[in-house]
């Protein structure tokens, strides 16, 4: 503040000094504020339309490793149409059991990345942060309870549209029960 002392000791105020400073705070605030928020962020629900070609019916196919089969899914708007859930009807194939799975796929606005959390009649659960990619989305999936494995720096899924009507995933890597490395692959057409 621009204070000034008169002859006799008490303060005095420039007021062109005050004027000034006035000016200068109410640009820097302004410049703050519009700093301050992503203008043009996306919102929850402009990401969740960004992926309406997913609603609807789709039929899949999978390898893993030398294995494979097929499965049902269907995608719906749910929870206000800010999440998206999937269910998975896989029926028993040759060398694995039949179940069902759920899942929620969401956008977190603050952040700026999509989550997925879902569940199988199997006793298996995942949770999954997803980013978007040219193609799609790119998974890693993240553990609730200390392990030993280091993050990884990239992917661990690709989900990959390859038109409105299909899309593909391919991923994760794994074991499996003989200990031989495999990875999951995924076609999906839509059915209506």
């Amino acid at each position: 503040m621009a204070v000034f002392k008169t002859g006799a000791g008490r303060p005095r105020y420039d007021p062109r000094m005050m004027n000034r400073i006035g000016v200068a705070a109410a640009s820097a605030a302004a410049i703050v504020l519009s700093l301050g928020g992503p203008t043009g962020a996306t919102t929850a629900q402009q990401a969740i339309a960004s992926r309406a070609y997913l609603i609807g019916n789709w039929s899949c196919t999978f390898t893993v490793g030398d294995e494979g089969g097929s499965y049902r899914t269907t995608w719906t708007p749910t929870l206000g149409g800010l999440w998206i859930k999937q269910t998975i009807d896989q029926p028993a194939q040759p060398r694995a059991q039949a179940f069902t799975a759920e899942y929620l796929v969401g956008y977190d606005e603050r952040r700026g990345q999509w989550v997925r959390f879902g569940a199988m009649t199997t006793g298996q659960y995942f949770v999954i942060r997803m980013a978007d990619t040219p193609e799609g989305w790119g998974w890693t999936y993240v553990g609730l309870f200390r392990n030993s494995r280091p993050p990884s720096q990239q992917y661990d899924t690709i989900f990959s549209r390859t038109s409105d009507e299909s899309y593909r995933i391919d991923g994760p890597t794994y074991p499996d029960a003989k200990g031989m490395v495999v990875t999951e692959h995924h076609r999906c057409s839509k059915t209506g």
